[in-house]
């Protein structure tokens, strides 16, 4: 009876806490009853310091990223959880809503974290390939000074994913899909602006303020901690979707123009696509490291050669001395 009403109130708190996220892990008994002992036998009453006189020793990375004692029971109680279900032929259950990883130097998710750092250099390369770029017109400096924002933007969203995967809190949670937001929305933003940039500046802005708006909203959102985590997927994929559409439309036509470096503009939107298609395949992972999530960020990782070498070509393009009169085309 003891078991089935303590079963029924997580479930309860599964179904209606906004800040809980419950999985079949974490309610099974052998974690619970684990979880209860190691925190009763090593923590001290706040959970977050050990036991003076605890024979448990953390390890040296443990320490540096500062994890807990009661992040550390969890982590200990999960793989003992996972033995047990092996054991009994279950297949590896989710905790907390994640698969259980290695970890690796103190790391949550190593592989993810890897593979965010390759992003982050790829991205850091292509960034200093645009500085290198001169531009003389005068006119387009905005332009230029525009495209070296949004590289920071991306930057700056991939150190984000790269401690919040090392390090899973409530704050690196946070920085992560905000940053994570505005490089969809740069994506988004730089369509708009190269659409109307040299045509009609107005139209620009009033074509910016709905998503620049709507990012500052649900950056207010993701702060309040209440997160809806499909609803924040979903808010993602419409505006990288959107922002897809407009890319591949423009580059499309400025192909057809004969501009031949637009097939790196298209190349990146379908392959940026088919790389978030490995999210769809949600399986534990591979020698306790490589999930779908890293596999999705791994995959990434070549792609911003791609596209800056299409930002750099196009910026070229339309400095060249022939384009006199590009401020009253489109491309």
């Amino acid at each position: 009876m003891k078991l089935l009403i303590s079963l029924a109130i997580a479930l309860f708190l599964c179904e209606h806490s906004s800040l809980v996220t419950c999985s079949i892990g974490d309610r099974s008994m052998v974690y619970r009853n684990c979880l209860n002992r190691f925190e009763r036998e090593n923590c001290t009453d706040n959970g977050v310091l050990f036991k003076s006189n605890t024979q448990y020793k953390q390890d040296y990375w443990s320490r540096v990223l500062q994890w807990s004692c009661r992040d550390e029971c969890r982590y200990q109680c999960m793989w003992v959880t996972v033995d047990v279900f092996h054991k009994n032929g279950d297949d590896t259950p989710k905790f907390h809503g994640k698969w259980p990883f290695i970890r690796m130097f103190g790391m949550q998710e190593p592989a993810s974290a890897f593979a965010s750092i390759l992003n982050l250099a790829a991205n850091a390369y292509m960034f200093k390939q645009l500085q290198q770029l001169r531009i003389s017109k005068a006119n387009l400096k905005p332009f230029v000074i525009f495209w070296k924002m949004f590289a920071m933007v991306c930057m700056n969203a991939w150190v984000w994913s790269t401690i919040f995967h090392m390090r899973d809190t409530d704050f690196t949670e946070f920085m992560d899909y905000a940053c994570a937001l505005s490089m969809v929305m740069g994506l988004l933003v730089a369509a708009i602006v190269r659409v109307f940039y040299m045509r009609n500046k107005v139209m620009m802005l009033v074509a910016l303020s709905l998503p620049v708006f709507y990012f500052v909203m649900h950056v207010r959102y993701l702060y309040s901690g209440f997160i809806n985590y499909d609803y924040n997927m979903k808010v993602n994929v419409f505006f990288g979707a959107l922002g897809s559409v407009i890319w591949l439309v423009l580059s499309w036509h400025q192909w057809t123009l004969r501009r031949r470096y637009a097939w790196r503009m298209m190349a990146f939107t379908l392959l940026s696509g088919a790389a978030l298609s490995l999210e769809l395949f949600d399986f534990p992972p591979r020698h306790g490291v490589w999930d779908a999530h890293a596999l999705w960020h791994l995959s990434t990782a070549p792609l911003p050669v791609l596209f800056y070498s299409y930002v750099i070509a196009d910026l070229r393009y339309v400095a060249s001395s022939e384009l006199d009169k590009f401020a009253f085309k489109m491309t």
